[in-house]
């Protein structure tokens, strides 16, 4: 049984039709997942988190700065005592000749509040 010319004209159709919509399909779905590829991975973060974030970043840096102005007091402190256990030590009398390691072992204490050998 052979299929007269309007037969396989609509069935030709059909073949095409099928090829043409499996074609599209393909071609969304591919599209598709390029979006989704270009978009950031992370979330939008809300307005009420970026402000907290905000001042949790302005927080720190102010520790950072109060940290910074107490370890240059401290390094202030550390020139001023060496500077004066120096000049005690060059004292003619003698006087200065126990030295500032010598006065923080006196307690038997680390400095952390600990014992040295104990």
């Amino acid at each position: 049984m052979l299929l007269n010319d309007s037969a396989q004209a609509i069935v030709a159709l059909g073949v095409c039709a099928t090829v043409a919509v499996t074609v599209v399909s393909i071609g969304h779905a591919y599209v598709r997942r390029l979006e989704l590829q270009k978009k950031p991975s992370r979330p939008e973060i809300d307005v009420d988190v970026q402000g907290r974030m905000s001042r949790i970043e302005q927080a720190v840096d102010a520790i950072a700065i109060e940290v910074e102005r107490m370890s240059e007091g401290q390094r202030f402190t550390t020139r001023l005592l060496a500077e004066q256990f120096g000049d005690q030590d060059r004292a003619p009398d003698g006087s200065g000749s126990q030295s500032l390691t010598r006065r923080s072992g006196e307690h038997e204490t680390n400095g952390a509040g600990g014992s040295h050998g104990r």
